[in-house]
């Protein structure tokens, strides 16, 4: 682990270390780093470039914000990260902000970002716990490409697409659901209730969609109890 911390270190400064200042810089590395050292030891983060790209494709925001990160069975809390949805990759900062790594995905057990689990799965991609609760789950999975290439100003860009693909599984069994109808249409008992819900406290299954289901999955949970009670 030693020798893969100096060199994504030396990489990104672009030094030509000897054995004496290496020792040096791992040691300020590993004083800086503390217990979370073992977090820091993937490869370096993309950067994409602006002569090829016309955004960026991190989840919500390009910027770190505070999270949570489960790596090998131990929870690292309060470490700033950022999601790549077009590569896969969730992207750290190393002590000082000095580096921005990627992650190793094969230890990462989960990681919590702006209140939201994400769990990998066995696409070597992850899903958005949204609800997670015996009665039912809600989960979603963010697709992104690099869209077709424009010409602006005599020069080529792409501008990434992201869409997320929302399924709820029941007993078991998982529906897709990208429409208020498709979701309604997996609980036909509380037909009128959840219509009726969606319509008063007007859920946008357009701009807002992820607030909707979570917000429908949650009621719909309450019915399902308030049922199973009077049984």
């Amino acid at each position: 682990m030693k020798r893969h911390i100096l060199y994504i270190l030396a990489t990104f400064w672009g030094l030509s270390l000897s054995a004496q200042s290496t020792e040096k810089i791992f040691e300020d590395f590993r004083k800086a780093a503390g217990d979370h050292s073992a977090i820091y030891t993937g490869k370096v983060s993309y950067i994409y470039s602006q002569q090829k790209y016309a955004d960026l494709p991190y989840w919500e925001t390009d910027e770190y914000r505070t999270g949570t990160l489960s790596f090998e069975g131990r929870v690292y809390t309060n470490v700033l990260l950022r999601y790549d949805p077009f590569r896969k990759d969730l992207n750290i900062v190393s002590p000082q902000s000095q580096v921005n790594v990627v992650v190793n995905p094969l230890k990462i057990d989960y990681f919590i970002l702006n209140g939201i689990r994400f769990v990998p799965n066995n696409q070597g991609d992850y899903l958005m716990m949204l609800h997670e609760t015996p009665y039912l789950t809600l989960t979603s999975q963010l697709k992104c490409i690099a869209g077709v290439e424009e010409i602006r100003d005599n020069a080529s860009f792409r501008t990434f697409v992201t869409k997320e693909q929302f399924t709820l599984t029941i007993n078991g069994v998982s529906h897709e659901v990208n429409k208020r109808n498709s979701f309604i249409k997996c609980f036909p008992a509380y037909k009128k209730q959840l219509k009726k819900y969606a319509k008063e406290n007007h859920l946008d299954f357009s701009d807002h969609k992820r607030e909707a289901f979570i917000a429908l999955a949650r009621y719909t949970e309450t019915l399902i109890k308030a049922d199973r009670h009077e049984k």
